[in-house]
This record gives C-alpha cells, sequence and structure tokens, in this order.
C-alpha cells in the first residue's frame, strides 16, 4: 500500500496531484475547459429534468381554462 499521501486525490484515469503539477499549462487548461464541460453538461441535465418535473407534475402551469371568463351567448 502506497503512503505517499497522492492516493487520496487518484481519479479513475490515474491523475494524481502530482501529477497535475507536473502538467504543462496547455494540460492544465485542457483540463479544466473539460471539467467546465462536464459540470455544464449535468447542470443542463439537472435543469432539464427539473423542467420535466415541473411540466408533468400539474403544479407549475396555471390553468387558463379556469382563468378564462365565460360569457352567455345572447341570441341578436
Amino acid at each position: 500500500m502506497s503512503m505517499d499521501g497522492d492516493d487520496a486525490g487518484r481519479c479513475s484515469n490515474g491523475l494524481t496531484a502530482q501529477k497535475f503539477r507536473d502538467a504543462t499549462s496547455e494540460e492544465r487548461a485542457t483540463y479544466g475547459r473539460w471539467i467546465r464541460g462536464i459540470i455544464f453538461f449535468y447542470c443542463g441535465l439537472l435543469f432539464i429534468a427539473g423542467v420535466a418535473v415541473v411540466n408533468y407534475s400539474g403544479t407549475g402551469r396555471t390553468d387558463l381554462t379556469k382563468l378564462a371568463v365565460h360569457q352567455a351567448v345572447r341570441p341578436d
């Protein structure tokens, strides 16, 4: 078992804190863009799921038929 301290920060792709520190600025920028993209993607999915829940639960929209004024038809 390794006790060098990098195991706690290890990702599934083998990225460790030491490897991140040793990376070039271009590699760090690419990693940052990738992480931001993943966060944006999952936030988008969460938003779409929230909209779907509100729309299909029946509590999110005002029922316009209840607000419409019904006038009696008068023969002229």
